[in-house]
């Protein structure tokens, strides 16, 4: 019988794990996101008709949920609420309950957040929670709910028997909450107040300067999101006007980070944002976007100041990427913030353990300690239980001899510990704003340049099929989101990217191709959209995570009118920024990509044009040129040539002098 036992509880534990107690029908979805609560005691359905045919047919509440498969804090309301059996049985009583990935349907999570904003005048994040009636109307939204009533809000177990009693028992009261709410949803808005446009750029800057945390860097204390895009405006108006507060925030704000616990120090790579203002302690999820984006105004700093620091963020990054997150020359959506069972567990070190690693190599006590300092890994510890996220001390005025011994050890423990789960979607925006970064690093390493082009290459062919763009794709299953906005902005971006560091004409064929095909689809006349189909959702300029897709797209227009002299799509995009002139001006600070469309059309495009082996031959000069609106086109000519939408106003023999020409256009846009 001792025999017997073990082998009956190892069958049992085997079986247990082929056959999962619960199983609902996000099983059979592509998205991991939705595949990790297939398994929830919740009876979970896809976004779609099916769900809501079901609710109103059965007369249930919808419980909607939108979150994404690396968010911290919808892991942790899956742990409370959707592995809980008694809420799970509250849910699958009275709800017909409903999951999104909010990266799989963007357009769907910005629908819901654009209602959560005009309910409660704020800004929202993930996971998003509502409960509707079986109509789709709204009754109730937030964000984590806990699972009992806490942090001063109610709980799961308070709120679903709530609604569940008031839409069975007092639907008068439901229909008054119902049209409440939908008051403040449909309240008109505010009148737009245009604001002036004279000195846009000065007054862009000094309003950053404002915000500038003067001792930590970045902006609007915590959290500390890196925003990539009001980084990048900054560089392009200290080419254009001088402005030296706007090197300064940039470059102070770069070091910041760079030297910081938000950038992986062990193996590169920045995590999403920091959590306090002092750039220690991250979320410790990793997204391409974030990543991409910052890698591309690193770049651009490193070009015009010539800081090393900046060169080896680039490259480090790149070379984790290609180590960690890549399927076949492409990229990877994200990695979780939690590993080993609680957040930041692979990232993070304890003292005693790095110590006794260190002493093992050779490292006297005291040089030891010093590096430890170095790194900021304390025996308290500078996260949570005597953890230490890893952080170049500021205090010291050079790394100490060894630290890059240091880092490969650090490393090597690393290598023991259980890597965070990776998102595998292959995201076509995300990978095109990849894609655009290796190309431009290219200055920094020609390899850069071809794997970009090649991973651009690779993108086109997996993620179109059948001549239709799709949003991603994941491993071997058929993608069922047809491109939105965002995809066809930032696809179009790369293809000019690649136009110009090649001059094959065939990429900015493809991107004129592409650029038609989402006028087409997304722009009716009147306003832009995110997607086709219903509901759809209107887009504006305001930059959250990454670039708005559409100040992308429509700067991608005026670019192509430029290299093209399409004076009609130019005119004709121009009017389309009028349209909304107010609104940027009204939120210009928070509108940065959509600031750099006005500035763009009040500068102007200039397009240097020369024979291809000539500007491939002074790729890294043109680049490290400081006026942001320069363009490079292929021409058969012994000249250099400067033009713009109306003629050539400039050619000589001498790249010196065009240069000067550009910089003294600068100048005059400094006068203005």
């Amino acid at each position: 019988m001792k025999r017997v036992l073990p082998a009956l509880l190892l069958t049992g534990a085997l079986w247990a794990d082929a056959a999962p107690a619960h199983t609902n029908a996000l099983i059979h979805e592509h998205s991991p996101y939705l595949k990790m609560h297939a398994h929830n005691p919740v009876d979970w359905h896809p976004y779609g008709e099916k769900a809501f045919a079901k609710a109103k047919r059965e007369d249930k509440l919808i419980f909607l949920s939108i979150g994404f498969s690396t968010c911290h804090w919808c892991h942790v309301m899956e742990k409370e609420s959707f592995e809980n059996g008694e809420i799970a049985a509250l849910l699958n009583r009275d709800y017909v309950s409903v999951k999104v990935d909010k990266e799989e349907m963007p357009q769907i999570d910005t629908y819901y957040q654009q209602l959560f904003a005009r309910l409660h005048h704020r800004r929202n994040g993930w996971p998003l929670s509502i409960i509707m009636t079986p109509d789709r109307e709204i009754l109730y939204m937030s964000t984590y709910i806990p699972d009992s009533d806490r942090y001063g809000v109610p709980g799961m177990r308070t709120l679903l028997p709530k609604f569940a009693k008031m839409h069975r028992h007092e639907r008068a009261k439901e229909r008054r909450l119902v049209q409440e709410n939908l008051a403040k949803i449909q309240a008109p808005q505010k009148d737009v107040q245009e604001g002036e446009e004279g000195n846009i750029g000065k007054r862009y800057v000094q309003k950053m300067w404002r915000r500038f945390d003067k001792i930590y860097k970045g902006f609007d204390g915590r959290p500390h999101f890196p925003m990539a895009s009001n980084l990048m405006l900054l560089l392009e108006i200290y080419g254009l006007e001088g402005e030296k507060k706007a090197l300064q925030m940039v470059d102070e704000t770069l070091t910041a980070m760079a030297q910081g616990g938000i950038y992986d120090q062990v193996e590169g790579g920045f995590f999403r944002y920091a959590t306090d203002p002092d750039w220690v302690i991250p979320h410790f999820e990793k997204m391409l976007y974030t990543n991409a984006e910052l890698l591309q105004v690193y770049l651009r700093a490193w070009l015009l100041t010539g800081n090393p620091h900046y060169r080896r963020v680039v490259t480090e990054t790149i070379s984790h990427y290609h180590a960690r997150l890549e399927e076949d020359g492409l990229f990877y959506a994200a990695t979780d913030a939690d590993s080993m069972g609680e957040e930041g567990g692979y990232f993070t070190y304890r003292y005693d353990e790095v110590m006794q690693v260190l002493r093992k190599h050779g490292f006297s006590k005291a040089e030891a300690e010093n590096l430890l300092e170095y790194f900021d890994i304390s025996d308290p510890g500078n996260f949570k239980e005597d953890r230490s996220n890893v952080q170049c001390n500021i205090g010291f005025d050079a790394p100490p001899a060894r630290a890059e011994e240091v880092r490969r050890l650090l490393r090597k423990m690393r290598a023991k510990r259980t890597y965070p789960f990776v998102d595998k979607k292959i995201v076509t925006s995300w990978n095109a704003m990849m894609v655009r970064t290796l190309i431009e690093a290219g200055v920094i390493d020609p390899r850069y340049r071809k794997e970009g082009l090649e991973a651009l290459e690779k993108l086109m062919r997996r993620n179109i099929r059948n001549g239709c763009l799709r949003h991603y794709t994941i491993g071997n299953a058929d993608p069922k989101q047809n491109g939105l906005l965002e995809d066809y902005a930032f696809l179009t971006d790369a293809l000019i990217t690649a136009y110009e560091a090649t001059y094959e004409k065939r990429y900015l064929d493809k991107a004129q191709k592409l650029a038609r095909e989402a006028m087409a689809k997304f722009y009716d006349g009147k306003r832009w959209y995110l997607n086709e189909g219903m509901p759809r959702v209107t887009t504006r300029y305001l930059d959250k995570y990454y670039t708005t897709p559409l100040a992308r797209m429509l700067d991608d227009l005026l670019r192509i009118a430029a290299l093209t002299y399409n004076r009609e799509l130019y005119a004709k995009t121009r009017k389309m920024i009028a349209q909304e002139k107010g609104r940027i001006l009204e939120a210009f600070d928070r509108s940065p990509h959509a600031l750099h469309l006005l500035l763009r059309l009040k500068h102007g495009d200039i397009v240097m044009k020369a024979t291809r082996a000539k500007l491939l031959a002074k790729r890294v000069e043109i680049a490290k040129i400081a006026y942001p609106f320069l363009l490079t086109k292929e021409e058969k000519s012994p000249l250099w040539l400067l033009c713009d939408m109306e003629s050539c106003f400039f050619y000589d023999r001498n790249f010196t002098k065009v240069v000067g020409k550009i910089g003294k256009k600068g100048m005059k846009s400094r006068e203005k």
